[in-house]
């Protein structure tokens, strides 16, 4: 028998495979979605004064702990990146106190 004359594979094959190959593609984008709240213990100093927005993300349900991201001033040396900061890190705390405390004053002085 040649392989010309094989028959298709039934419906219910076909459907299956299709299924296995979404539950695949589902699995690898919660891969994915679960490796984006990992913020890594070391980043690049950054002052305080050269920070545009510093946001706190909530808790989601593939990942651990909040998020803390920070996004520079396109003047500063990082041009406008963002970086997330590990919330857990003494640093990371200071980092919020002094930008909250800095926020407040220059608040003050443009009012």
């Amino acid at each position: 028998e040649s392989l010309l004359s094989r028959r298709a594979p039934p419906a219910s094959m076909r459907l299956l495979t299709a299924a296995l190959l979404l539950l695949l593609l589902a699995l690898c984008a919660a891969r994915v979605d679960g490796s984006k709240c990992k913020c890594s213990r070391k980043g690049p100093k950054i002052r305080y004064s050269d920070v545009k927005k510093l946001e706190m993300k909530p808790k989601y349900p593939h990942c651990e702990e909040k998020m803390v991201i920070i996004t520079t001033k396109s003047v500063s040396r990082y041009r406008g990146q963002e970086h997330c900061l590990h919330p857990k890190l003494q640093s990371t705390k200071r980092f919020i106190k002094w930008y909250n405390a800095w926020n407040e004053k220059r608040r003050v002085y443009e009012e």
